[in-house]
């Protein structure tokens, strides 16, 4: 009975749906990432005119907020379903052509590079095609 209430908990888990995330999550992310990497105040500054330059600590900042906020694992990369989500709500249609759009940003690190380097180079391509869609996202409700 045991092993079928484990295997119970494990499905439902696993198929768990996204959650958007909102503002606040995001501030919160990205002051834990800070902490955790201890990110200069310079780059700290870049980061909220959303600029990234391509070094290692930008690099690891980024793919500590995109796995934070769910967007993003070491060992699958970027889920693009997820991040679809997150931009347009939970009524995002996958078969989109906005889906096709993310989808070109997403890679299976083909490259062999490492995680931090792997999340820069899908996030750059996500911020730089889809910037004020993300700003939209996360902008303050009324």
């Amino acid at each position: 009975m045991k092993v079928f209430v484990v295997i119970c908990v494990l499905i439902s888990l696993a198929s768990a749906d996204y959650v958007v995330k909102n503002r606040h999550d995001m501030l919160s992310y990205r002051e834990e990432c800070v902490k955790e990497l201890a990110v200069p105040a310079d780059l700290v500054e870049k980061f909220t005119k959303w600029e990234y330059p391509n070094d290692p600590k930008t690099q690891c900042y980024l793919k500590c907020v995109f796995t934070k906020w769910g967007l993003f694992d070491v060992e699958n990369g970027f889920n693009v379903e997820n991040v679809h989500q997150q931009l347009v709500g939970t009524h995002a249609d996958h078969d989109s052509v906005a889906h096709e759009k993310l989808a070109q940003c997403i890679d299976k690190n083909e490259q062999g590079s490492n995680a931090c380097e792997w999340a820069y180079r899908g996030a750059t391509c996500l911020l730089t095609n889809n910037l004020e869609q993300i700003k939209k996202s996360l902008a303050p409700k009324s």
